[in-house]
């Protein structure tokens, strides 16, 4: 399928566009700082040591504990001890979340024009749910990939590569538009093009030794990219 964005003298369309959510179609909220000593102590508690835990994010430290407890099954015990934590961070952020401009009508100007548009997001259902229909996304993304609908998070590629697979497209036609080192990493691990709009999750410095395909500054630029 050719984008109706697009036009005769493009080099590259895309088919699809994947969205981050937190930073990315809406500001990012998450207090970072005293979320991560919660879930530090929380994982010590559960005997959880080492690099990946000591100075880990929200993401990779859960990814380094699915590394161990899913090939024995137990990730409902993950889940049971870490979710409530994820869980109340998001419905803070979800106090104070704020569309970015003209946000739910680039959506809609993608889906118009024959798009698959789609999200992967490190946030839990739960608080994303709301946060989509308050902002009037929801109608617009197909699929929605959460936290709670992947083992792992954002900087792997599981969501990613999930979505590539409902809608039956290769990963060079297809766009991840993200805010964070987490939302590039995830996209190079699928092979799928990624661009990064500034003022979210990470500074612009913090992707210096991983450029992105394309970086910025508001949403509306998309157009352009997406047709090439």
């Amino acid at each position: 399928m050719r984008s109706k964005l697009s036009s005769p003298a493009a080099s590259h369309t895309y088919s699809a566009v994947i969205f981050d959510f937190e930073g990315t179609l809406v500001n990012f909220q998450w207090q970072l700082e005293p979320a991560h000593a919660e879930l530090r102590s929380a994982l010590a508690r559960l005997g959880f040591e080492g690099d990946e835990f000591a100075r880990g994010n929200y993401a990779t430290m859960w990814n380094a504990a699915a590394d161990q407890l899913a090939p024995q099954g137990r990730m409902d015990e993950l889940h049971q001890a870490l979710g409530p934590i994820y869980d109340r961070w998001d419905f803070d952020a979800l106090t104070r979340w704020a569309p970015r401009p003209g946000a739910a009508a680039l959506l809609s100007r993608l889906v118009g024009h024959d798009l698959s548009v789609g999200m992967v997001s490190n946030v839990g259902r739960g608080a994303l749910n709301g946060a989509l229909e308050r902002f009037d996304f929801a109608a617009c993304l197909l699929p929605v990939v959460s936290r709670d609908d992947v083992t792992y998070m954002k900087p792997r590629a599981e969501g990613i590569l999930r979505t590539l697979a409902h809608w039956q497209l290769a990963p060079d036609q297809v766009l991840f538009v993200g805010d964070s080192r987490a939302d590039v990493l995830g996209a190079r691990a699928a092979g799928v093009p990624v661009a990064i709009i500034r003022g979210g999750e990470c500074d612009e410095a913090a992707f210096a030794d991983i450029p992105p395909d394309h970086m910025i500054s508001q949403l509306g630029e998309l157009v352009a990219l997406i047709a090439g």
